[in-house]
């Protein structure tokens, strides 16, 4: 043990895990860096989180919070400092069956959280990777499968347990530290640590899938008319694209899923999808709502999804949008695109109700590149999109810095997040990367950060909810449905798995 971590107090006995312990190895980093902290504490309830801060507040050391530790941008990690990983807060409780009510621990993934509510018949809206840690995903939004008909995750939020700075901890809802509330859904990174949620689930036991490999004219159309399918889309439906490169070819793997208990409801609702284009492949199942985000996705994050990832937000796709999307694919940079429908429900909530503001896009556009390539393969690929963008999400987002948060937080919406981020955190213990612009992606410890999971580009590109890249680049062709534990593999850029 290093002498700056000799006087761990007694309340956090055999929780610190140092270099030269066996666990070290698959605790030290997160799924796209690999990092290496001084420590990582694990604490089991809210008074080891409380009691964590304070011991690396005392010996000032930079502070990283995990939860699951799929945020792109690896500051769920850190070089030489501490990282407090919450994955021994994991509990899901129901709390009053009939509304749906249950507490979800911020440590939990969110392929347990769909296990432990499916005998209740309950889901909740969450990102599209089991793995996903419910903190960090939840905290920057949550994009996930049912989005345009339950919304995003934190619309579904009524109250929060977070550990501030100063150690004090906090329960927040709509009438109690109102101003904490609307910040940590969204912004949470910022704000202190989110312990535990309490959501509104709701009922669902199964989900109509369709898996479609669409090849994509090369002047956009058919970008464009899936766009206008969603548009038009009842609410049930919501759908990801993988858009990439193959050969001469451009490919649309298309996952949708349809909130309905039945193939009769389902497959009219999918039905306008197989006409945008040349089809190569489809397929609709109906599947019970967690094989969508089964626990054959759980799997320790060691670093292994290199990549560099960032998005924007698009209201509706005009000629010329769906023209840059498919230059970026196919022209210099050749990037992995993902678009993911959102609207819907989304757009419901007003767009000052929560930290997330982006309340009239449609759509989310994630483009990614993997090594060898880099920052100016993405910059190059991206930038005839990136000027038609309308603000970004912050859980895809792998290079934060201050121009990120402007396009994340936009306006008096930033202004109001950076306000409240003073406020909750004087002392700045837990400023975030968007306003230093420094991360473990760089080699230089994070002052501190909040794991941005998840939600989060899929396996291999995906940028979905799980907020993942691919290791390969490229996604997977099958189209086949997801089943015996293996989730859809259309619409996520798939990654070889471990």
């Amino acid at each position: 043990m290093s002498a700056a971590l000799a006087r761990v107090p007694q309340s956090l006995t055999g929780q610190l895990v140092t270099p030269g312990d066996r666990r070290y190895a698959q605790l030290r980093s997160t799924y796209t860096t690999t990092a290496s902290p001084a420590g990582v504490l694990l604490p089991k309830n809210t008074a080891q989180v409380v009691a964590a801060i304070q011991y690396a507040r005392e010996q000032r050391l930079p502070i990283a919070v995990r939860s699951g530790g799929h945020g792109l941008s690896g500051v769920s990690s850190n070089n030489g400092g501490l990282v407090i990983d919450l994955s021994m807060l994991n509990r899901v409780r129901v709390l009053d069956e009939r509304s749906g009510l249950v507490r979800v621990e911020a440590g939990a993934r969110w392929a347990n959280v769909a296990s432990a509510l499916a005998p209740y018949g309950l889901v909740v809206s969450s990102g599209d990777y089991g793995n996903v840690g419910v903190g960090g995903l939840t905290t920057g939004g949550g994009v996930g499968w049912l989005v345009r008909s339950r919304g995003l995750t934190i619309d579904r939020v009524r109250a929060v347990e977070v550990v501030l700075a100063d150690g004090t901890l906090v329960r927040a809802d709509a009438e109690h530290e109102p101003e904490l509330f609307w910040l940590v859904r969204g912004a949470g990174a910022g704000a202190g640590i989110v312990v535990a949620f309490e959501m509104e689930a709701t009922e669902q036991r199964n989900v109509g899938v369709a898996q479609l490999v669409v090849e994509a004219h090369p002047d956009g159309r058919t970008l464009r008319e899936w766009a206008d399918c969603l548009a038009q889309a009842p609410r049930e439906l919501s759908a990801a694209v993988v858009l990439f490169a193959e050969g001469r070819s451009t490919l649309m793997s298309i996952t949708a899923v349809v909130a309905a208990e039945s193939l009769r409801r389902a497959r009219p609702m999918v039905e306008p999808l197989l006409a945008i284009g040349k089809l190569l492949e489809h397929r609709t199942d109906l599947l019970p709502y967690p094989a969508l985000v089964p626990t054959a996705h759980l799997h320790p994050n060691v670093g292994q999804q290199r990549g560099t990832t960032t998005n924007g937000l698009f209201t509706g796709l005009d000629d010329a949008g769906a023209r840059a999307l498919m230059r970026a694919v196919t022209g210099p940079g050749r990037a992995v695109l993902q678009l993911r429908s959102v609207g819907g429900a989304v757009n419901d909530v007003a767009a000052d109700a929560t930290a997330y503001a982006h309340r009239h896009q449609d759509i989310l556009v994630v483009a990614s590149v993997f090594p060898p390539q880099g920052d100016a393969a993405l910059d190059t690929a991206w930038r005839g999109a990136a000027g038609r963008a309308d603000g970004a999400y912050v859980n895809f987002e792998s290079r934060p810095d201050p121009a990120a948060f402007a396009r994340i937080y936009p306006g008096e919406t930033g202004a109001r997040v950076r306000r409240l981020w003073r406020r909750y955190d004087p002392d700045a213990v837990f400023r975030s990367a968007l306003l230093t612009g420094q991360s473990a992606r760089s080699g230089q410890p994070a002052r501190s950060a909040r794991s941005a999971g998840s939600g989060q580009p899929a396996r291999s590109g995906q940028p979905a909810g799980s907020g993942q890249p691919a290791r390969s680049g490229q996604p997977a062709r099958s189209g086949q449905p997801a089943r015996s534990g293996q989730s859809a593999r259309s619409g996520q850029p798939h990654r070889r798995r471990r």
